[in-house]
């Protein structure tokens, strides 16, 4: 009897102790109930950022508290509304862990870096390479994903589904109880927007970026957008333009370009614009001309590179039909100019398809590597090409790593360490902002370096050529001002610093009418421009005549 007992007992305590550790699991639940579980929990867990941004405008208080509660449950109906509209059948615990892990790494983003997860940002994340997607991994990332992601998608997956005795055309009767959870959904969001309308009137109009970071509705909608623009991409029929395009002058001598584009590069932060620090005392010393007053088409790689390329212009540029029409570089070659594409970033981001391509992130390539390919390799890189290439004029376009975040310690060997303490960590949040100036200041000082180098490359062989060099930044950076880091803001509500880059050129001494081109280059050094006259200098640059050339457009052509 004794031992009876004492095993019922401890299978007793066996139960007690189990039960909670379960949470439940053993008990079946509706679709409904679990889709409603991760609508809150996201809404409650994973909007740091939206409710921060949220609360600074409505705080706290009685004044305000119906409509904090109000907006919470909007977002809760929201999300579960989204969910609702997918998460069918056998898709529903798939979707639903999905909707989870989305969440937790969109909320890390967010609450890190500040950053809005639109249709753009998420097309740069498709193009991110390996390289540039460890520099963003962290310790942090990993425990939001655990905490915020994987236990609660263990839970989901545990949990037993409930399901309805079978009756009589079940799928209509399980398609009509989702139809009425959407309509009830609806019905709660229309009532809740309506009983503070003049509060949310004012919102939606006043406060736009705020909606950005709603989690993970705002997401799931970039992701949609995003789609539909892959699909457009995909059937939409490539057009040639320019087909009229010819040079209209011909030297004896032969002509060198080399561009570069450059990556996440301030112009503010360059010593030739006025930078307090001496950033680039190697390219003032070689009498460079720099225009301080470009403004870029996008603020990310992914849109300004297609874009300052394209003839579209910012106001009208579509992605879709930036890469399936000809860009400035497909027009110059047209006319017989040898163009080629050096990468030492992640790609040419759709512009460089029908050209030849090198990559030099590859070490046996790149003669330059440490514990990445340094953008100097690329150098190394001109003279094989110029010498297997005995005729005609050559374009060399060279896509550079740059000042590419959040590890800028990386983008620089030791040796350019020079501003002092640098932030060694991709968490720039960890960091104090003179740590995290410091370090993106060195490499500044590398890309002087680079740009310098390649300067002096194309002064060796000016015996044969008309040589050319132009530096152009793709975007800005934000480096914690506002408490903002990195860049790929929606650009209506970008800082400036995101959008305003530099635009450097050097020409040898034998460029036709030299001086005169230099002279009326430095005379608009503070004039206005924008990607926008990109693609029209580079026609300028080789006397291309067409249509499409807008002389005023052209920052190096005749006013």
């Amino acid at each position: 009897m004794p031992d009876a007992f004492l095993t019922q007992r401890f299978a007793r305590l066996s139960a007690s102790i189990k039960a909670p550790l379960t949470l439940g699991v053993s008990t079946a639940r509706a679709p409904i109930t679990l889709i409603l579980w991760v609508a809150a929990f996201v809404t409650l867990f994973t909007n740091y950022r939206f409710f921060s941004e949220f609360l600074a405008i409505y705080p706290l208080t009685a004044m305000n508290l119906v409509f904090i509660v109000s907006t919470t449950l909007v977002l809760i109906a929201l999300t579960a509304l989204l969910l609702g509209l997918v998460c069918i059948g056998p898709l529903l615990k798939p979707l639903l862990i999905a909707a989870l892990m989305v969440s937790a790494n969109t909320a890390y983003f967010m609450d890190t870096y500040h950053v809005i997860i639109d249709d753009v940002m998420l097309d740069n994340l498709l193009q991110t390479d390996s390289a540039e997607a460890l520099d963003l991994l962290s310790f942090w990332q990993a425990l939001y994903c655990v905490i915020l992601g994987l236990l609660p998608s263990l839970f989901i997956a545990r949990v037993p589904i409930a399901r309805r005795p079978a009756r009589r055309y079940p799928l209509v009767q399980a398609a009509l109880r989702r139809v009425g959870f959407i309509a009830s959904f609806l019905a709660a969001i229309a009532a809740l927007l309506l009983s503070q309308g003049s509060s949310y009137a004012s919102f939606f109009r006043e406060h736009k970026d705020v909606r950005f970071y709603a989690n993970p509705s705002y997401t799931f909608y970039s992701a949609a957008t995003l789609v539909s623009g892959l699909f457009e991409r995909a059937t939409r029929p490539f057009e040639h333009i320019g087909l009229d395009a010819v040079r209209t002058t011909r030297s004896e001598r032969r002509r060198l370009v080399v561009m570069i584009v450059g990556e996440t590069l301030r112009s503010d932060h360059l010593a030739l614009n006025g930078y307090t620090r001496d950033t680039t005392p190697l390219l003032a010393a070689r009498g460079v001309s720099s225009l301080t007053d470009l403004w870029s088409c996008g603020t990310s790689t992914a849109v300004s590179v297609p874009c300052m390329f394209s003839f579209l212009g910012h106001d009208d540029y579509s992605q879709a039909e930036a890469l399936a029409t000809d860009n400035a570089l497909d027009v110059v070659q047209r006319t017989g100019v040898r163009v080629a594409w050096f990468d030492n970033n992640s790609d040419s981001k759709g512009v460089a398809p029908r050209l030849p391509n090198f990559d030099f992130k590859d070490p046996e390539v790149n003669p330059r590597c440490d514990i990445e390919c340094r953008d100097i390799g690329m150098t190394a890189g001109l003279a094989n090409y110029v010498q297997q290439r005995p005729d005609g004029d050559l374009l060399i376009v060279m896509h550079a790593m740059g000042n590419h975040g959040p590890a800028y310690y990386k983008r620089y060997p030791s040796e350019f360490e020079r501003f002092t303490p640098t932030c060694r960590t991709n968490q720039l949040e960890s960091c104090s902002r003179e740590e995290i100036v410091n370090a993106y200041d060195n490499a500044v000082l590398y890309t002087d370096y680079f740009l310098a180098s390649t300067i002096d490359w194309l002064a060796t062989v000016e015996d044969e050529f008309d040589t050319a060099m132009v530096y152009i930044g793709d975007h800005g950076e934000s480096l914690g001002e506002g408490n903002l880091y990195l860049h790929g803001l929606p650009y209506a509500f970008a800082p400036d610093i995101q959008k305003r880059v530099p635009l450097i050129t050097w020409f040898g001494a034998n460029w036709p009418q030299h001086d005169e081109l230099v002279e009326r280059i430095n005379s608009r050094r503070h004039t206005q421009a924008t990607h926008d006259s990109v693609s029209h200098t580079l026609l300028g640059l080789f006397d291309v005549s067409t249509t499409l050339y807008d002389p005023e457009a052209d920052l190096f052509g005749k006013p």
